[in-house]
């Protein structure tokens, strides 16, 4: 058999490898929101966001003692969303706050957002992480420095099935199954800030230590998504008062245009007033 010729068949040119990437870069979803939310729990928060229109990380704690490494906790520089449809946020919105913001999939893609690998604690895949990222930290080699780094990355984009967490309405600690979530992740490349990508050492973890480092990523593009007025999709506020104290801001504030006031106040959506419509 020509072995030339039956290499010809299967081979495929770089070109036709780009063009079908191109192709299938989004593709809507059909079982989940075609929509990206982010939420926080104070109403301050959210205007911040608007104002600068920048969503920036900051450190939070991941508990990693899945892995077998010795390791507690890390911590990192990230902003979390979420892509469950709308008749299920409920349940997401008393765990992580009323007042969101929301942009479709495809811009947050474009934007480098990814989704999480949750990761069942008993399976080999587990297994296997855990000892290969172990063997990588204890390697000095600079050959491994490569691997040592996209460990780390994958780290940061693994989620274990189920776990304790702390609600951020509440601040009570419950047991939660963490693919309910549907979590998507923007991690922050804060190097260039003179900053740790990650944290491992427990004495630099405390909630004041974190709060500090994170306030100084605030408004910094190194650490935001950037966005502009048109890119929203959605703003979500807990009540009527909510809706008021927003308003006022939205039209006393300075720093947005009046062509833009009215277009952000066409994107509200009081949560109290339509919930029962999903």
């Amino acid at each position: 058999m020509d072995t030339q010729k039956k290499s010809d068949e299967y081979s495929v040119s770089v070109f036709d490898i780009k063009q079908e990437k191109k192709d299938y870069d989004y593709i809507a979803p059909s079982q989940t929101a075609d929509t990206l939310f982010s939420f926080v729990k104070e109403i301050r928060f959210l205007e911040q966001i608007i104002k600068n229109k920048k969503i920036s990380a900051r450190y939070c704690k991941e508990n990693i003692e899945y892995l077998g490494l010795g390791i507690k906790e890390i911590a990192f520089p990230m902003k979390c969303f979420c892509d469950i449809n709308m008749h299920r946020l409920g349940e997401h919105l008393w765990w992580y706050g009323y007042y969101g913001i929301a942009f479709s999939k495809k811009w947050g893609m474009a934007h480098g957002i990814q989704p999480l690998q949750y990761i069942n604690v008993k399976s080999d895949l587990c297994k296997d992480f855990g000892m290969a990222f172990q063997c990588a930290l204890k390697s000095n080699d600079k050959e491994h420095e490569a691997l040592r780094d996209y460990l780390a990355l994958q780290l940061m984009y693994l989620k274990p099935y189920s776990g304790i967490f702390k609600n951020r309405n509440t601040g009570e600690e419950k047991i939660k199954c963490f693919t309910d979530e549907c979590e998507w992740r923007f991690v922050a490349k804060v190097s260039a800030l003179g900053m740790d990508e990650i944290i491992t050492n427990p004495a630099r973890m405390s909630d004041g230590a974190l709060t500090l480092m994170s306030n100084s990523l605030d408004g910094k593009n190194e650490s935001s998504i950037c966005f502009e007025y048109e890119d929203i999709k959605y703003i979500i506020l807990e009540d009527m008062p909510a809706y008021h104290t927003f308003l006022s801001f939205i039209n006393d504030s300075e720093e947005i245009e009046d062509i833009h006031k009215q277009r952000l106040i066409s994107k509200i959506l009081v949560w109290s007033e339509a919930k029962g419509d999903f």
